[in-house]
């Protein structure tokens, strides 16, 4: 795979002006807003925590009510689509129009690029690619509020686990329609496979799934000539995605604001010496041009 782009948070959340993902010092309190009696109900230091630094405060939420969490979460990120004005739609629009032929790692947990890339007639795929005219490698790293494990079911109430100490695995779905969705996570115990918003981001279901994707994440990085890499800040405990980037011959460019741009000239100072790697100073939507052009998608 020559090309391979890689989004994080700052993407999505940059993708659009409205009706999209609030970034991390944003979205406990949109969690709360919408999960009153779950995110709502958690108050004094720990809120606080979390509206300073919301993946070590998921480290002090109690194991049990891990699962409830996590689905309430999913519900949330599944109820974003994109706008027409959405850059992502833009730029499916750009790998419809050109055939585009890389691959996309997302470390996103809603569905703004898929569904983006579904309507420009694009078939999203992950692992097998399927007997349609164009499709596109979706590499999830993180998961998706949309995909389910088969293997463990039971009623939400009736199934008390730890949430960090419990792995399931086996047959996995893909749950798209509204209502079928909202009846899994209301009624399910286990929540989707969607690794926890937290320091060593572990995963309850699929757990061979996410590693294994992880491991594709890898592939894709070490055989690429070109890693474009959007609204991913440098976290060094994300080694399993930096870890890569690091080892990859690939020229990387680079591009999450001001802020995460001088980050990630620090770290690469280290970790990426001899590699002539790109830097953009600007944002998603100030850089689009100049990323659709390192993408080959002028």
């Amino acid at each position: 795979m020559d090309t391979v782009l890689l989004l994080g948070a700052g993407a999505s959340h940059g993708s659009d002006t409205l009706d999209v993902p609030p970034l991390g010092n944003e979205l406990f309190d949109a969690l709360c807003r919408f999960n009153p009696d779950g995110w709502g109900a958690i108050t004094g230091e720990l809120a606080q925590h979390f509206r300073t630094d919301f993946e070590n405060a998921m480290q002090s939420v109690s194991q049990q009510s891990l699962a409830p969490l996590q689905r309430a979460m999913a519900a949330y990120f599944f109820a974003f689509y994109p706008n027409q004005s959405n850059l992502y739609v833009a730029l499916a629009n750009r790998i419809a129009a050109r055939k585009w032929a890389g691959a996309i790692c997302t470390l996103n947990y809603e569905r703004l690029l898929e569904l983006s890339l579904m309507h420009a007639d694009v078939q999203p795929f992950i692992v097998s690619p399927p007997a349609v005219r164009h499709a596109i490698e979706l590499c999830l790293p993180h998961g998706c509020c949309h995909l389910f494990c088969d293997s463990a079911r039971g009623q939400s109430g009736a199934v008390v686990f730890s949430g960090y100490d419990v792995r399931t695995d086996g047959t996995m779905s893909v749950v798209a329609d509204p209502h079928r969705h909202g009846a899994r996570i209301t009624q399910g115990a286990f929540p989707p496979v969607m690794s926890y918003f937290e320091p060593q981001k572990r995963t309850t279901a699929e757990h061979s799934f996410i590693e294994g994707q992880r491991n594709r994440w890898s592939a894709l990085a070490s055989s690429a000539k070109t890693i474009v890499v959007i609204g991913v800040q440098v976290r060094p405990h994300d080694d399993h995605i930096w870890n890569p980037i690091a080892a990859s011959p690939a020229r990387v460019v680079y591009c999450s604001g001001p802020s995460a741009a001088d980050g990630y000239a620090d770290w690469a100072k280290t970790h990426r010496v001899t590699q002539n790697d790109r830097v953009l100073k600007g944002y998603f939507k100030e850089e689009f041009d100049p990323l659709c052009c390192e993408l080959g998608l002028r």
